[in-house]
């Protein structure tokens, strides 16, 4: 305004000094715009101290917020500090089981409390401002949930230990351990045909059972017509409040396909409540799957046994040194991994995912003996594609398994359990995020998995300008209750990994201890660990 005034000045001072060295015919025209000069000196200019200030009508009117954004938990309260260029009443929408006021002294500023209900998802709130000359505005409050749960609400992520104790070394010791080192459920098995001691015990520690009931269904597949033993067993575990779902088979060719879903369909007829579950095999030979290609072997079960979730097998992480894995991953388990959630998105069923808890034949490198930063790898991985329930193979060790939780004389691998253990437990602590998620996409940086999709700029969020990984990684795009998260998952087990970022918006990250921590607007170096995830709430 300053500027303007005497710039102003300044020109008519030209033009003044300009007339006087014209001819007399210009005088008049001197006098008029000194004329002028002294009027403009007399008027009151906007701004200037002793003058009253007067905001002309074209001004812009317009909310301006203390922060660029504010978080908010679940059941709790946020309070947000606003100004208005002048006095003005203003007003917040209510939303169903939201708590909104608006408190102001001078109308010019003041305090908007927002509090959200448990369990909280997105909601967009407007503040509206009218000013006593009727002039009026509008503006979007930068707000997100920060936390969806209070302890009272939060969920907890499905863990199973695949072959747990048979009926005679079942404990209530021993099913308090398992559940100790965070496995949710279990499969077991017995040599009597009798689940009832095991379901029992998982009562008792809040476990769910799926017993393996393969020799019965097969059993009754051979002769259904005298064969009644299935009908009994089926008939004793139904109504179990351990019963999760029944496991029938592992790892069929789909030359099995007429057999597995005949046997399905009698367990369902005599239990339409809960789950068959049958486990299929990896990507394989085209004789060890029954047909060429891996997305037709894994849809044709889909569709034939109307699985009720999906669920394959497969352990990517080789020893040190194993020459036909340098870099110690299979590569093409992205590549099932991909064509597995694709078929559960499409077909709008879950993914079963397996991480390796064992070490099997360690002198054929078979697998890599389990770490927690390799379990890490394995796990987060299958969660930024989506899978919602993770199994670990095995709990009891069996024939070829040098290295398990529980081996078969009942002792326990404290090592082995040990690191079961730790890994549960921090996944636990992030498990909400993921416990019924649905997968938008998935995408990888630097190097690019056969199948798979390259990051590129236009898959960012508008919260997130840019992202970049100094190294290979997984990047996941999750919702869940309308709470939008990417995860970023670092493909190497032997170093570190650096995210460059820039955010357009206030983002939470998500540590591993369960930790939310702040970032608003700008640019962001982030360290992942070995086979570690970056957690990264944007919504």
């Amino acid at each position: 305004m300053h500027t303007r005034f005497f710039g102003r000045i300044y020109v008519l001072l030209f033009i003044v000094f300009f007339a006087v060295a014209c001819n007399e015919a210009d005088k008049a025209r001197v006098e008029e715009l000194q004329q002028e000069l002294a009027e403009l000196e007399q008027k009151e200019i906007p701004g200037v101290p002793g003058t009253e200030v007067v905001i002309p009508e074209d001004e812009t009117f317009f909310f301006t917020f203390d922060k660029a954004g504010y978080g908010v938990d679940a059941g709790g309260s946020v309070s947000i500090g606003y100004s208005l260029p002048v006095a003005a009443t203003v007003d917040v929408g209510v939303k169903e089981g939201w708590g909104v006021s608006v408190t102001s002294s001078d109308g010019v500023s003041g305090t908007i409390v927002l509090t959200a209900p448990d369990p909280a998802s997105p909601a967009q709130f407007v503040a509206t401002a009218t000013a006593a000359d009727g002039r009026a505005a509008a503006a979007a409050i930068p707000l997100m949930i920060r936390d969806p749960y209070t302890d009272a609400t939060r969920t907890t992520f499905m863990t199973m230990g695949y072959r747990g104790p048979k009926n005679h070394q079942a404990t209530l010791e021993t099913f308090q351990k398992l559940a100790d080192a965070g496995l949710k459920m279990i499969t077991v098995e017995t040599d009597e045909g009798e689940f009832m001691h095991q379901l029992d015990l998982a009562v008792q520690v809040g476990m769910k059972c799926v017993p393996v009931v393969w020799d019965a269904a097969e059993r009754y597949d051979r002769d259904p017509e005298n064969y009644k033993g299935l009908d009994e067993l089926i008939g004793r575990l139904k109504d179990h409040p351990a019963t999760y779902a029944y496991h029938i088979y592992d790892e069929p060719s789909t030359t099995l396909i007429p057999s597995l879903k005949f046997r399905k369909e009698k367990i369902e007829s005599l239990d339409p409540n809960h789950p068959v579950y049958i486990n299929l095999l990896c990507e394989a030979s085209p004789q060890g799957m029954g047909v060429v290609n891996y997305k037709d072997y894994a849809e044709t079960y889909i569709w034939e046994c109307d699985l009720k979730f999906l669920s394959f097998d497969m352990y990517p992480c080789r020893p040190e040194g194993d020459p036909d894995y340098p870099d110690g991953i299979v590569p093409y388990w992205w590549k099932c991994n991909e064509i597995v959630s694709n078929l559960t998105k499409e077909y709008g069923i879950p993914w079963w995912a397996f991480a390796a808890s064992c070490w099997i034949n360690k002198e054929q490198h078979l697998f890599a003996k389990p770490t927690v930063e390799n379990l890490r790898l394995q796990v987060y991985n299958n969660l930024a594609y989506g899978a919602q329930v993770i199994q670990y193979f095995v709990i009891l060790q069996y024939g070829g398994t040098d290295y398990a939780p529980l081996m078969v004389d009942g002792t326990w691998n404290e090592e082995a359990y040990g690191t079961l253990k730790t890994f549960n437990t921090e996944l636990h602590r992030r498990g909400w995020v993921f416990d019924g998620c649905e997968m938008e996409k998935v995408r990888h940086t630097n190097l690019i998995p056969y199948w798979c999709e390259h990051l590129t700029p236009a898959d960012l969020p508008p919260q997130i300008g840019s992202l970049t990984t100094d190294g290979d990684a997984t990047v996941g795009f999750i919702t869940n209750r309308g709470n939008r998260y990417i995860t970023i998952c670092n493909k190497s087990l032997k170093s570190k990994m650096t995210v460059s970022a820039i955010f357009d918006d206030m983002v939470y990250t998500i540590a591993r201890d369960g930790l939310f921590i702040e970032h608003q607007p700008g640019a962001a170096s982030l360290t992942i660990d070995e086979g570690d995830m970056l957690v990264i709430k944007y919504l």
